[in-house]
């Protein structure tokens, strides 16, 4: 649609007479022109009469040349002095070429400007430069962009060539691959020192404390008696005699699987009823504490100062105050919760049903983070020096990073994965049981993508005897396993690791009624003991002594260096609680639901 200029500029022609009566409007807003062609011996224009048509003065420019005396001057005004242009492929040419379509006119004084005429507004020779793209470019002049600088010109639309894309120019092949192989390399730089990483979990769930549990001397604040499961008792008074000085039979419900766990104050059980809160003198039941709860308490709870946690089968995970029972929170859970809880550096660790692990702020109770494992963890997690180990009931055992729960490395195994595993003290090795034997893995390594997968197909080649093809490898992270005399009755249970000056030994029950000593190192065979029966709970390592029980109602006491009997007793009921060691007193729960103390 055409502006208030261009009809002014109309009806100041018509004026004049210079304008045809129906004339045909240009694509480009331009008026048309006929140019006599050159001469053919020469190649030069022919001269034009004056007055044929506008002139343009090579002085003048669209930068120096004021809009308002080119197109709006005066009514009367002389018209600027014209000058001759030779045909030819010159910038200047085409610039004046592309002026010339601007002819100067008189406006009539009966036709004022206003200030919406497009004239006052609309400049037409600022156009959009074609060779970068760049906007507010001035016809004639150098385009502004640096990296530019060609001549800005009006083509008519057949001339103009087709702007190229920025992204085109920007992104060729080689810039591709370039971005693709420092992208590589910066996620594998982050693979490998994901500690180090930002990473959301850190960044924006913080922990309101950094409570963890207390593994002095006389303490045994959570089920295996500390972060690694050692179960090992360094410092404190001698190891028991074998005396019985106190017990308690009438704790409310069947034991189930709840060690007793204490760490200044009262000792704690679990049951089919509820916790309960025993005195540690006489082990009788603390007045005024209630400790019903709507769930079985199959496990054993953790007591980290004034916090006691356990979980419950009513799908919750809880937090009481040790002294008296009062209800800290409660956290629900996808399924039941019949693991011991593990509490470090603030969060509290907890597996469920459906698979769950959790990770918890031990003060509030709030989530930090939950990952799913393939299959219901086996029993409660180690950790030791960020990382969080698990083994689960389909055979794979997991390293997980205890800050995120990011996973770092699986072993699998066969069979499942039975009872919690157990750190060596450095954090270089992990044992636990699946299947009847026992397996040492590599605690730190980082699986490489892929690479189980790979070994696999390597394995059945070799196993379809293709010619050329070497026997594969072990499993990464493999150490060493140790199989007894038979693996269907073997070791069922988490095992005890002690260290002396002579390294580090690795004891373990089986249902063959047999107690292994192993060094920790190679997993060679040191000595064995036999129990009358099978030997279902984890034994306990008290300075020189190792001590467990059997399915037959025994207590015993070894020497732990070569396995000879220092002391047994019977208790008149199967010992499937792993025994204890609280206040320098030997603690141990039978199936009925008794608690013994022993000095």
């Amino acid at each position: 649609m055409p502006g208030i200029g261009d009809l002014f500029r109309r009806v100041s022609r018509r004026r004049s007479g210079s304008e045809e009566p129906n004339p045909t409007p240009n694509p480009e807003g331009f008026e048309s022109r006929s140019y006599p062609a050159p001469d053919a011996e020469t190649g030069e224009a022919p001269s034009r009469p004056p007055g044929s048509e506008e002139e343009i003065r090579r002085g003048d420019s669209p930068d120096n040349a004021p809009l308002w005396d080119s197109a709006m001057g005066p009514r009367g005004a002389p018209e600027p002095e014209r000058a001759e242009f030779h045909a030819g492929p010159t910038a200047d040419t085409v610039m004046a070429d592309a002026l010339r379509s601007a002819p100067s006119v008189a406006v009539s004084d009966a036709l004022p400007i206003t200030a919406g005429d497009d004239v006052l507004h609309d400049d037409h020779l600022l156009v959009t430069c074609p060779y970068c793209g760049l906007d507010d470019q001035r016809v004639g002049s150098r385009c502004t962009n640096a990296r530019c600088g060609q001549v800005i010109v009006r083509l008519p639309p057949w001339a103009q060539h087709r702007r190229q894309n920025w992204l085109a120019r920007r992104f060729s092949w080689r810039r591709i691959i370039t971005a693709c192989i420092v992208a590589l390399f910066i996620v594998f730089v982050i693979w490998i020192n994901y500690p180090f990483a930002p990473n959301p979990t850190v960044l924006f769930k913080k922990t309101l404390t950094q409570m963890t549990i207390d593994s002095g001397p006389g303490a045994w604040a959570v089920a295996g008696r500390n972060l690694r499961h050692s179960r090992f008792v360094e410092l404190g008074p001698p190891p028991p005699a074998g005396m019985v000085s106190a017990w308690n039979d009438a704790i409310p419900g069947d034991p189930l699987a709840s060690e007793p766990v204490s760490q200044d104050g009262h000792i704690y059980v679990g049951s089919s009823a509820g916790v309960y809160a025993l005195a540690p003198h006489d082990l009788s039941l603390v007045e005024k504490w209630e400790g019903e709860t709507p769930g079985r308490i199959t496990a054993s709870a953790a007591v980290v100062g004034s916090h006691l946690f356990f979980g419950s089968t009513d799908h919750t995970i809880n937090s009481w105050d040790a002294y008296d029972g009062h209800v800290r929170w409660s956290f629900p859970a996808e399924d039941t919760v019949e693991v011991p809880p593990m509490v470090a550096d603030g969060l509290l660790y907890i597996s469920s049903g459906e698979s769950w692990v959790y990770a918890l702020d031990a003060h509030s109770g709030t989530e930090i983070w939950r990952t799913q494992l393939e299959s219901n963890a086996s029993d409660a997690v180690a950790i030791h020096d960020g990382r969080l180990y698990v083994g689960d009931d389909k055979g794979i055992f997991y390293v997980l990073s205890a800050r995120t729960g990011q996973e770092w490395f699986r072993f699998r195994t066969p069979r499942a994965i039975t009872g919690s595993p157990t750190i060596s003290a450095d954090g270089e090795r992990a044992y636990f049981t699946s299947g009847g034997q026992l397996y040492a893995v590599d605690a730190r390594v980082r699986e490489i993508p892929g690479l189980y997968q790979f070994k696999q197909i390597w394995a059945q080649l070799w196993w379809w005897q293709v010619p050329g093809v070497p026997r594969p490898q072990g499993q990464q992270g493999g150490l060493w396993r140790f199989t007894p005399e038979n693996p269907l009755q073997g070791l069922k249970s988490s095992p005890a690791l002690a260290s002396d000056e002579n390294g580090e030994t690795i004891y373990a029950g089986s249902h063959d009624n047999v107690m292994y000593a192993l060094d920790a190192m190679d997993g060679s065979l040191r000595w064995t003991f036999g129990a009358n029966n099978d030997i279902w709970a984890s034994p306990l390592v008290v300075k020189g002594q190792l001590i467990f029980g059997d399915d037959d109602g025994n207590l015993y006491s070894l020497n732990r260096d070569d396995g000879t009997l220092t002391w047994s007793i019977n208790l008149g009921s199967r010992i499937r609680i792993p025994p204890t060691m609280i206040r320098g007193v030997l603690t141990v729960r039978t199936a009925d639901g008794t608690v013994f103390s022993i000095e």
